[in-house]
């Protein structure tokens, strides 16, 4: 009856300590003992940094420790473990050695330090192509190798081999620097290719796969947002610090949920890598343009055309407030002459100069409709989402 009640939420059951000891084997008992004085040291450290207030900084990192010997277990069961495990690579990969040459309770410091030299081994083959390929897939919407996050068997083969290896080779020889690698691909002959179609190329290869031109990529969901408040000019462009919130948590009944919250305070107006991501909480406008689930992983993203995406970029709040900003801006920058707010517009939107046809089009618009209304039609052009 007791235990009835008690999974009701009725009453309480109380078990002395006494009686827990009395349960538990001498071995479970000195384990029991180790973790309570470990739980009491970590609580305690808590405390003092609680006692400090608001001026106690908060960061998340990794404190180094021992990480203790892992076991193989029989069949899972963490109760009969049948070997220990030391700290190693990949057999798999045959150019170099898998030993750490590390013992099986080796500090956490000396097992990171290990993996690091063995990712960035000049003879580890794979490190420097899956960086490289990562790269590339960012700039052209497509890795040389299609599955960013497997070259294994069950992968795709890259579509050029020996470009591959040139920029792996190339990477290595920069120390692995990535603004160095980004800096050779978008100066390259192939990143500047014109993007316009030519029938008899479509006809042999209409996925581009031979890099006959340069595919047109739409931007990111968030690259679309930070290019809004780069022409708005409202951009922060702090690094580091604290990030922006665009939703309200809280929690109801062990749950937490997430509400949406305007974007218009200048703390919002961070860089979108910055935004405070928990898992479960949505963003309209990014969840429109295909920003993938922060709870799963998504090494390729999809890049869709939906009517959805249409009506978020006519009438979603961050857009519109984004718009009337932009005018202003054109307002405060090109002063109150129609066609110098437009020419300064082309160029803050598009990169290029307005031509006399879109001059003509866009005064009569303007006097009819606004500067805000125009701003935000140069917003929803495939100029200004797309990379050509």
């Amino acid at each position: 009856a007791e235990e009835v009640a008690a999974s009701a939420g009725v009453g309480t059951i109380t078990i002395s300590e006494a009686e827990v000891s009395k349960a538990l084997t001498p071995e479970q008992r000195e384990a029991r003992a180790q973790h309570s004085h470990q739980l009491a040291t970590v609580r305690k450290a808590i405390q003092a940094i609680t006692a400090k207030g608001p001026q106690a900084e908060k960061v998340y990192t990794v404190l180094a420790r021992n990480p203790g010997v892992m076991q193989i277990l029989d069949r899972g069961n963490v109760l009969r473990p049948i070997g220990a495990v030391a700290p190693a690579g990949i057999p798999a990969i045959k150019s170099l050695s898998a030993d750490f040459g590390l013992t099986d309770n080796a500090p956490d410091a000396q097992r990171r330090a290990k993996l690091a030299e063995w990712i960035t081994h000049t003879d580890n083959p794979l490190f420097g192509r899956v960086m490289a390929n990562r790269v590339w897939h960012y700039h052209f919407g497509a890795g040389l190798v299609n599955t960013p996050n497997d070259f294994g068997f069950s992968g795709t083969r890259p579509s050029h081999p020996a470009l591959l290896d040139h920029l792996a080779t190339y990477f290595a020889d920069q120390k692995w620097s990535l603004k160095s690698l980004h800096r050779y691909i978008v100066t390259s002959a192939t990143y500047r290719q014109d993007s316009r179609p030519q029938l008899d190329a479509m006809a042999v290869d209409a996925s581009n796969r031979l890099l006959w031109r340069m595919s047109p990529r739409r931007l990111a969901a968030e690259e679309m947002r930070d290019t809004m408040l780069v022409a708005s000019g409202k951009i922060d462009r702090q690094l580091g610090g604290v990030g922006y919130r665009d939703v309200r948590a809280y929690s109801f009944k062990g749950s937490n949920f997430y509400d949406i919250i305007a974007q218009d305070k200048p703390e919002q107006f961070r860089r979108t890598i910055y935004r405070f991501s928990p898992r479960g909480a949505r963003r309209n406008l990014l969840d429109t343009f295909d920003c993938p689930d922060s709870s799963a992983l998504a090494p390729d993203r999809a890049s869709t055309t939906t009517p959805l995406q249409s009506l978020a970029l006519m009438n979603n709040r961050f857009v519109l407030s984004q718009s009337i900003m932009f005018a202003d801006r054109l307002s405060t920058e090109a002063g109150e002459d129609i066609k110098s707010q437009l020419i300064l517009a082309h160029e803050l939107a598009l990169s290029r100069a307005v031509s006399p046809k879109e001059m003509a089009l866009a005064v009569d618009f303007v006097k009819n409709h606004g500067m805000a209304a125009y701003c935000r039609v140069l917003l929803n052009t495939n100029a200004f989402l797309y990379v050509r």
